[in-house]
């Protein structure tokens, strides 16, 4: 899903086994940031595969790049700080 600004989402800092980490939520579900792309062409093609694996998928602008967020499970969030 292509999100046109982050003023639709709720912005959190989670503990993952990964570190300290931004995320946010939309629809009941928790992303992180994957990886950025200077074009929303690149973003889509970028996370082809997260979706081809079940992944929600959000792309989002901000600056002058396209930021992908992964869904990540419950499982693996520790705590939101």
């Amino acid at each position: 899903m292509i999100l046109n600004s982050l003023n639709q989402v709720r912005l959190i800092v989670i503990n993952t086994i990964a570190g300290t980490e931004k995320a946010i939520v939309f629809l009941g579900k928790t992303f992180v940031v994957d990886k950025a792309y200077n074009s929303l062409t690149d973003a889509i093609a970028g996370c082809r595969s997260d979706l081809d694996l079940g992944f929600a998928v959000l792309i989002t602008p901000e600056a002058n790049q396209f930021k992908v967020w992964v869904s990540i499970p419950n499982e693996m969030i520790l705590q939101a700080v």
